[in-house]
């Protein structure tokens, strides 16, 4: 009895100190925790969210002009990934824009430089064929996807493959332009410049024959409105540029998107998106159909000329033709026939993206358009033939700014050099 006595006391002795043991184990970790996050936790971290001076200076510059943006859609992607979003005229809109969102590849706007180390010269001992082999494989596989190196202006990042030459020795332009007579069989545009000791660019016309360069540009345009570059007419661009440089001992650096051809395809397919006209017209109201020479009168007023195709432009101070007005009934206009037609109506036309600052080139032709309904006793209406109410007019001014901003961060400005290349 004793000994089962002293059993139990031994056993309730370890199950006390079991638990006194528990207890302060976890007192001691839970004072090590609580000191690691006071430790953690003493000293705030900067937050953009908290500190409104750093957020403020944190946020991109785009950002301000894409403020200026007064639409419902979600802005925040033009400033967050250079993306626009969805955005569809309302039913009751009847303009024909039809603006789809579009991703603008994070290889548009990325920057990375190869640095690829020079191969190894091993053409001692080959044949003079396997050594130009050997070269020009050289010259293709030495390229850099983004250059710091200044480029003629006509040429774009943004829409050619571009291959420039660093030459060894003085070329002449004649023998420059003999290249690129060999090139101008591919389908799409080639552009070529020659640049001098007095650090200039120049085109490689007959005119710059003489002319002695010491760097030389060959560019590709990726995508027209034909479509978007082959890989067939990339491939022969890549050997002819490759051939060159080995006849000129040129190196070559080459310059634009690190897969060209899936580029051009999404340039291409950007391109039909924002490939969009703006029209609306002036009809016959109370006063029926007006004179042509009335009509001639007012569009002299508002500085159009008629060109051969039948149509009045507007221009820019400095020539560009931003608009048009054609004839409704789809016979074109001429001095003659002008003076003695009755008009039913006149038909404004905008191609977007042809037309520097197309929003404020919109408030020009809408504001043309009802000066001359006004004095012709006519309605501006749109393709429904209903009225055309300052509302809508505002509204589809919104979508005029949102493809403004796609356009430009995709590096082509509505009514640009770049632009003109790729709409005309």
């Amino acid at each position: 009895m004793n000994k089962l006595n002293d059993l139990t006391t031994s056993l309730l002795a370890i199950g006390i100190g079991l638990i006194v043991l528990v207890i302060l184990f976890n007192w001691w970790q839970e004072r090590k925790i609580r000191k690691a996050a006071e430790k953690q936790f003493s000293k705030p971290q900067d937050d953009l969210l908290m500190n409104g001076v750093e957020f403020a200076d944190a946020l991109d510059p785009f950002e301000e002009s894409a403020v200026l943006i007064e639409s419902s859609t979600k802005i925040k992607d033009v400033v967050d990934r250079y993306d626009a979003s969805d955005v569809h005229l309302p039913d009751e809109v009847e303009f024909k824009i039809d603006l789809s969102g579009s991703d603008i590849d994070d290889e548009l706007t990325e920057k990375v430089i190869s640095e690829d180390p020079p191969l190894e010269d091993l053409s001692d001992g080959l044949s003079p064929e396997l050594d130009r082999e050997l070269l020009i494989e050289n010259e293709v596989s030495n390229v850099t996807t983004i250059s710091t190196n200044a480029l003629p202006d006509r040429v774009s990042r943004d829409v050619d493959l571009v291959a420039l030459f660093f030459l060894p020795n003085q070329v002449s332009g004649e023998r420059l332009r003999q290249f690129l007579i060999e090139l101008v069989n591919l389908d799409k545009p080639i552009f070529a410049y020659g640049f001098d000791a007095a650090q200039t660019w120049h085109s490689l016309t007959l005119e710059q024959s003489s002319f002695e360069f010491n760097k030389a540009v060959f560019s590709l345009q990726l995508a027209d409105r034909a479509g978007s570059v082959s890989g067939e007419t990339l491939e022969r661009f890549k050997q002819s540029v490759s051939e060159i440089a080995y006849e000129l001992s040129a190196q070559v650096e080459w310059i634009g998107p690190h897969d060209p051809l899936a580029f051009a395809k999404e340039l291409d397919a950007f391109c039909l998106e924002v490939d969009q006209t703006v029209g609306f017209h002036i009809i016959n109201g109370a006063g029926g159909r007006f004179t042509g020479t009335k009509f001639r009168g007012l569009a002299e007023t508002h500085q159009l000329h008629l060109k051969d195709d039948g149509g009045f432009y507007a221009h820019t101070p400095s020539g560009q033709a931003v608009f048009k007005l054609v004839n409704m009934e789809n016979n074109p206009f001429t001095m003659d026939m002008l003076k003695s037609v009755a008009l039913k109506g006149v038909t404004f036309q905008m191609e977007i993206a042809l037309a520097e600052n197309c929003t404020e080139t919109f408030n020009r032709m809408v504001l043309m358009a009802k000066n001359m309904a006004s004095a012709l006793s006519a309605t501006v209406v749109d393709d429904h033939q209903r009225e055309l109410s300052d509302v809508k007019i505002e509204k589809i001014r919104q979508q005029l700014r949102l493809i403004q901003v796609q356009m430009t961060v995709k590096g082509i400005p509505p009514g640009s050099p770049v632009a003109l290349r790729l709409f005309v």
